[in-house]
């Protein structure tokens, strides 16, 4: 049985990743606050001070160029994460024990955030695929694959750049390419989509 995987740019969630890189930089500001909040007291503790100096700079950085240092896959991106929690619930405990209700309030907020989008955003940064399988058509979606089965397909196209799809409900779907595909590749699958339209009008 036939099956084919085409890499793609799904935009739904390139855009959140683009949104996950703006939550680093949050997280830093954050830290910078937490830091020179600490440092205009009569007191300040130097070892909490540079900790979230520290952490938000590299947190930043990753927020900058960790896609050039480090790709865009999910691991590095839930270690930061979880990184940038702990800090958070270690500044919530510093916080707690100088009696300062809002500030804990906010640490702890913003590392439970932190957590929630570690969860959350494992799935953003696997890599998408158009299926070609024998029912039909699987496409990513923001939780399970969508299938569009061959009797709703007007017409299919794939081109080295481009997936283009045409529904018999006057849907048109198209998506670019996350790797080049070669004219053996094109060919072969394009084929075996013609078979099906074929199939489907017998």
């Amino acid at each position: 049985m036939a099956s084919y995987k085409i890499p793609i740019f799904f935009e739904p969630f390139e855009k959140q990743k683009r949104a996950a890189r703006l939550l680093h930089l949050l997280a830093g500001f954050l830290m910078i606050a937490n830091a020179w909040g600490d440092f205009k007291q009569p007191t300040p503790d130097l070892f909490f001070v540079v900790l979230q100096i520290a952490a938000a700079l590299i947190t930043l950085l990753f927020a900058y160029a960790g896609k050039k240092i480090f790709g865009s896959g999910s691991f590095m991106n839930g270690l930061f994460r979880l990184g940038e929690a702990a800090v958070l619930f270690y500044a919530a405990w510093y916080f707690n024990k100088m009696n300062l209700g809002m500030m804990t309030m906010l640490q702890v907020a913003g590392a439970v955030g932190l957590l929630l989008l570690f969860v959350t955003e494992r799935k953003i940064f696997t890599p998408c695929f158009v299926r070609i399988e024998e029912k039909g058509i699987y496409l990513p979606n923001n939780f399970n694959e969508k299938l569009i089965e061959w009797k709703d397909i007007d017409n299919m196209l794939i081109k080295n750049d481009f997936v283009s799809i045409n529904t018999i409900q006057n849907l048109f779907i198209q998506y670019e390419t996350g790797v080049v595909l070669s004219e053996l590749q094109m060919d072969e699958m394009n084929a075996y989509c013609r078979e099906k339209f074929v199939e489907k009008s017998l």
